[in-house]
């Protein structure tokens, strides 16, 4: 299987089950911004909390093929296997598709994920043992902590400003690499006179065109 990121932003989601798995699951995919729709005949209170929350849409039946047409992404999150399996097989195979209960049924797999601001880390051990994921999410979390969210963000704004620099591609590569010094993590004054250096030095060549 090949790890993708993908932007479900203004993208249909559509998840058949509405109990924790479904909940936990929606819970994932919270921050991106989906449209996304519960398909249940019964509804825990998690996710009745949850869809009155973000505004997910709620429809109160078993869940059909057809719930899926236009959906991004098709969560199947049943409490019964069989219905997950006979779902998984009616939806189209261009179509994204977990299966909670049996990942190789579908052709996507959440992996355990570490956030912190634009850094995105992500390990999965493709079902062959859900215990071992957990472990490394454990140990990355202990990783990377809060001080790499405005550090990410202090890569993105540099990188963005060094690209309006007229220099040599040799240089700006020079200068990204230059911004990954652990030292800049760890200390915002130190970010903040980078940021200031780059600042003169786009006036400087500037100056010079």
């Amino acid at each position: 299987m090949q790890p993708l990121v993908i932007n479900f932003s203004g993208k249909k989601i559509v998840i058949a089950g509405g109990g924790r798995i479904a909940a936990r699951k929606a819970r994932v995919l919270e921050a991106e911004q989906a449209y996304i729709t519960f398909v249940a005949p019964e509804f825990s209170e998690e996710v009745l909390t949850l869809s009155e929350e973000k505004g997910y849409r709620l429809i109160k039946r078993k869940a059909a093929a057809a719930d899926f047409k236009e959906s991004m992404l098709a969560i199947l999150a049943t409490n019964d296997r069989q219905a997950n399996e006979e779902l998984a097989q009616t939806l189209p195979p261009h179509q994204l598709v977990c299966v909670v209960d049996e990942f190789k049924e579908g052709n996507v797999t959440f992996p355990a994920t570490v956030r912190r601001g634009h850094l995105q880390v992500a390990v999965t051990s493709n079902g062959s043992s859900p215990k071992l994921t957990r472990k490394l999410k454990k140990e990355l979390d202990a990783q990377f902590d809060e001080s790499w969210v405005p550090y990410t963000a202090f890569l993105k704004e540099c990188r963005e400003l060094i690209k309006t620099i007229s220099l040599s591609e040799e240089a700006k590569h020079t200068l990204l690499w230059e911004l990954l010094d652990d030292s800049l993590r760890l200390d915002g004054q130190a970010r903040e006179a980078k940021w200031n250096e780059l600042l003169k030095l786009k006036e400087e060549q500037s100056f010079l065109e």
